[in-house]
């Protein structure tokens, strides 16, 4: 038996490396600098981003993220403790077939580049990227495609093959909606709030919308319920897909509903759950009467996750090759 590949590259987002102005600064410089963000910017935005709006919001988004880490009672960035033990797991699983790194595309490391020389030191040539983003979408993964390949570029020290999406693996769905079983309890609804982005995007093509629905339908269908389909994190004026997470949760809090929130698709814990969610619509939720509101921790490093994506997602088809 022929294996099609040698490594395992897991690629997530990243984060700042500190809850400072300077290292949000720095981190957003390189996530709203890196093109796919927000889809070709006009050319005045690098001079923009650079003078005006990373130095105006690097200090309250600085602030939010010391929030975050003192709620959770920890010193480390969420997203990257919860990326690392679930690469270390991954790893664990398949450590007699070859090995597994991790790497971010903005802020904390080790970086994409520095990824791929610990496998080439490894003796892994031929890589396979899986970005740890369950929905396609040219802001995530066609985002992680071209930052590898412009890395390898005409190489010959690297083969890469990429899964882009796992959003319709079994292995996937199970575990969200595991995750979800283990916290329904009273609730009258169950809200599924995925990350934004533009509409413009779909319109022009993005599958990532279509991703959401579905995985949203199969999800439900598991469950027998059918859950309430919403859009987080909108940035800038431009139309963004709807409807909005928080005017949502605000008309169920006047309902006084009791409400359990998702968010699929991160599979770890990040700024976006554990504060935007966590914070910021919970409070949104209960000050508009809601009566109960509970969030789903992502699936970060959960065991039976972790076994389930090693043994199928990360090495499917490796079977049928001979």
């Amino acid at each position: 038996m022929v294996n099609a590949y040698n490594g395992i590259l897991l690629v997530q987002l990243g984060a700042p490396e500190a809850a400072t102005p300077d290292a949000v600064k720095e981190y957003l410089l390189s996530f709203l600098g890196d093109p796919h963000t927000l889809g070709n910017p006009p050319f005045f935005w690098q001079p923009l981003l650079r003078h005006v709006i990373a130095p105006l919001r690097c200090r309250a988004s600085a602030a939010k993220y010391q929030e975050m880490l003192t709620q959770c009672r920890v010193e480390e960035m969420p997203l990257l403790t919860h990326t690392r033990a679930f690469a270390e797991g991954v790893a664990e699983h398949l450590k007699n077939q070859f090995p597994v790194a991790y790497a971010f595309q903005h802020g904390c490391k080790p970086s994409i580049a520095e990824a791929l020389n610990t496998l080439a030191s490894q003796g892994a040539r031929h890589i396979r990227v899986i970005p740890l983003y369950p929905q396609r979408s040219d802001v995530t993964t066609g985002a992680v495609r071209d930052q590898v390949q412009t890395i390898v570029g005409a190489s010959a020290q690297f083969h890469v093959e990429y899964l882009e999406g796992f959003w319709d693996r079994p292995a996937w769905v199970q575990s969200v909606v595991r995750s979800i079983q283990k916290c329904w309890d009273n609730h009258t609804h169950l809200l599924l709030s995925w990350h934004g982005i533009q509409e413009k995007r779909i319109l022009a093509g993005d599958s990532y919308q279509k991703d959401c629905e579905m995985s949203s339908d199969r999800i439900g269908k598991a469950l027998g319920i059918s859950p309430i389909v919403t859009y987080q994190s909108k940035f800038g004026f431009a139309k963004w897909l709807g409807p909005s997470t928080f005017e949502v949760l605000k008309n169920l809090g006047k309902k006084q509903a009791r409400v359990l929130v998702a968010c699929p698709a991160f599979t770890v814990d990040n700024l976006e759950t554990l504060y935007e969610i966590d914070v910021e619509a919970k409070s949104i939720f209960l000050k508009a009467g809601g009566v109960r509101f509970d969030r789903v921790p992502c699936l970060n490093g959960d065991p039976d996750w972790v076994r389930d994506f090693a043994s199928t997602i990360a090495v499917e088809d490796l079977n049928a090759i001979s």
